[in-house]
């Protein structure tokens, strides 16, 4: 599975050419805040399988995990696209939202429920977490 994905006003553009190693929520304050929402939506991929055309707006801070997580954005429209972050090495997490057809994906998993707001509505038909949990290995 190849997918493709890219910022609002098109000046930035992405491919994978495998199929994502999963999909979470995360409910984390980051996330919320950084996208307005009760939670965001990560797709997770190889890096030795993304390709990224157009400039990108970095910010980097330590998260709830306390790990280090290098967030890129479009300079233009402002559009999360995806991060990296110490722990998932060789991985990069792309904002699902930023996926053409992001129907293509489903998530398999929520994170950080601790952390989630009382009017967000939460998945309850896979499994959640309080806190991070790893990506599975398989695929």
């Amino acid at each position: 599975m190849s997918f493709e994905g890219g910022c609002l006003c098109g000046q930035v553009r992405y491919v994978s050419n495998v199929a994502p190693i999963t999909t979470v929520h995360c409910c984390c304050t980051d996330c919320r805040r950084i996208g307005g929402t009760g939670h965001a939506t990560h797709t997770v991929v190889t890096t030795d399988a993304f390709e990224c055309s157009g400039a990108l707006t970095e910010y980097e801070k330590v998260a709830d995990s306390g790990n280090r997580i290098n967030r890129r954005f479009c300079p233009t429209c402002g559009s999360a696209i995806f991060h990296t972050r110490d722990g998932l090495e060789g991985m990069v997490v792309l904002r699902t939202s930023s996926l053409d057809d992001p129907e293509a994906v489903k998530p398999e998993r929520v994170l950080y429920t601790g952390s989630a707001v009382s009017w967000d509505v939460i998945d309850r038909s896979i499994p959640a977490f309080e806190k991070m949990s790893r990506p599975p290995t398989r695929r």
